[in-house]
């Protein structure tokens, strides 16, 4: 009977493990984990000893690939947010290979039953979740527009242009889901070229081979989901505006750069009143891409409209620097802003 009750009944609630980890010498070699997970079986019946042991393998699995991902992914200096999406976790854990060779065993405790297993993460795989830096030189320069959209455009095509070079299959995709893939963006040299009339940049920025992977297959959960009302604008400018915060990528495309296009004196309160109006309602949905577009914007107003939402400026800011990981491209135009209003 005490055979039976062993095989057939399991409790929900886990009791803790013990694992070890071998990491080879070099970076040139796989990540090992062994580890072991117990469970008690009192409490819950199952008609046969083959379900037991499936929960078993399923729970010391699912914990084996959480400790490789905190220790190959999470612990790297240079985290994003980005690797924190589920699509990211689940292309991990399918490069995450466990042995056949699994150890049952009774445990130490009355009724607890625990499985050995070893899991494995090759070297190929592990440097798809290290930060790969890549550079770019870029000029630029288009006569029919602003020196405001100039900069900006000459920016985002550098970085655009890196991306095409690092994997040419990124090609046709929509400029502000590439633009996602850049992270620790920086600007080493900015300005007019001493030879020709063109506007130039040096930028270094990292992507994770694997979330460009993931982006290309399709597969990358989309971030925004925000459903606001939002008050109408009246003005010409009303399209222009709207398509900065739409949650339709299709329409939302160098809505930035039409925009700064239609901007001039008269409109740039307007422009502000806009966005402040809905800050609150954006940080509330965690719209990252409309606050990102938002801190583009207002970047290019003057000081004298800019020192009328100082105080929200300053709130988003203070609000947002405490997670530079996920607001890491936001910030860096934030503060800016914020130096600016400062002065």
């Amino acid at each position: 009977m005490y055979r039976l009750i062993r095989q057939l009944i399991v409790i929900v609630s886990l009791i803790s493990l013990t694992s070890t980890v071998h990491v080879f010498a070099n970076d040139t070699e796989s990540i090992e984990r062994t580890k072991t997970w117990c469970i008690s079986l009192i409490g819950k019946s199952f008609t046969n000893s083959s379900e037991v042991k499936t929960l078993l393998l399923d729970r010391s699995r699912n914990a084996v690939i959480e400790d490789l991902f905190k220790q190959i992914v999470l612990s790297n200096e240079k985290t994003f947010s980005s690797i924190q999406k589920p699509a990211v976790r689940n292309y991990f854990s399918n490069n995450v290979k466990l042995s056949d060779n699994l150890e049952y065993k009774n445990g130490n405790q009355f009724g607890e039953v625990c499985i050995t297993v070893q899991a494995i993460v090759s070297n190929e795989a592990i440097l798809q979740f290290k930060p790969f830096k890549i550079k770019k030189s870029y000029c630029f320069f288009d006569e029919n527009i602003t020196l405001k959209t100039l900069k900006l455009k000459t920016k985002q095509q550098a970085i655009l242009q890196a991306l095409y070079d690092y994997d040419e299959r990124l090609r046709g995709k929509k400029t502000e889901d590439l633009l996602g893939l850049a992270h620790n963006i920086k600007y080493l040299e900015t300005g007019f070229s001493s030879t020709e009339e063109k506007y130039c940049v040096d930028v270094t920025f990292d992507v994770i081979p694997a979330e460009i992977n993931i982006f290309k297959t399709g597969s990358m959960n989309k971030i925004l989901s925000f459903q606001i009302s939002e008050s109408k604008v009246q003005s010409n400018l009303a399209p222009y505006l709207e398509a900065t915060v739409s949650r339709q990528f299709s329409i939302r495309q160098g809505s930035v750069q039409r925009l700064l296009e239609q901007m001039n004196s008269n409109n740039q309160l307007e422009i502000l009143n806009f966005f402040l109006e809905r800050i609150d309602l954006m940080l509330s949905e965690n719209h990252q891409n409309g606050i990102y577009n938002t801190c583009v914007v207002l970047a290019n107003l003057d000081n004298r409209v800019l020192i009328q939402g100082k105080n929200q400026i300053f709130s988003l800011y203070n609000q947002l620097k405490g997670d530079d990981d996920q607001w890491r491209n936001t910030l860096v135009q934030l503060r800016g802003i914020v130096d600016r209003l400062k002065d």
